[in-house]
Order: C-alpha cells, then structure tokens, then sequence
C-alpha cells in the first residue's frame, strides 16, 4: 500500500523527466499515459499490490487511495502545463 502513495507522488514528475529529454511532445505523451495508468489501472495495480501484500483490508484502502490517485491525475496534468511553459523558453 505504501508503495501506491509513493508511485502516485511519483506520476507528477513524468512530465519533467520525458520534457528535458524529448520536448512539448515528450511531455504530452507521457503526461496521457501517465493519467491513463493513474485512472484507468488502478484497479489492476490495486488488486495486484492488494494480492502481494495478503491486504485483507482492500475495501478500505481503496478508499483512501482512489482519491490521492485523482488528486495525482490532476497533479500531472498541473505539472505538465508548468513544464510545457518552463520548457518552451
């Protein structure tokens, strides 16, 4: 469980890590993929950390989770309008 709070902390970085390397391009692609695997897998990354660690308390973390992983979607997408501009001069 801890390592899903660190992973999401960790998606609004992608955007400046793909930006230095490949420009405005780098930063949108990977700023997408990053919010669809913060949105749309999350249920598979759970489930699959949720098996590894025995949690027996899934519905509640999940409940604590989901909301840090869409406060991190929306991070990302924050982060990638601030890299795109800070990139672009």
């Amino acid at each position: 469980m801890i390592t899903l709070v660190v992973l999401s902390l960790g998606f609004p970085a992608v955007p400046w890590m793909f930006g230095a390397r490949w420009g405005a391009r780098g930063i949108w692609w990977s700023t997408g993929f990053a919010v669809v695997v913060l949105l749309c897998l999350f249920p598979a990354v759970f489930e699959t950390a949720c098996i590894a660690s025995a949690c027996g308390q899934g519905a509640i973390a999940i409940f604590v989770l989901a909301p840090i992983w869409i406060a991190s979607a929306v991070l990302t997408v924050g982060s990638a309008t601030v890299s795109h501009y800070s990139y672009k001069r």
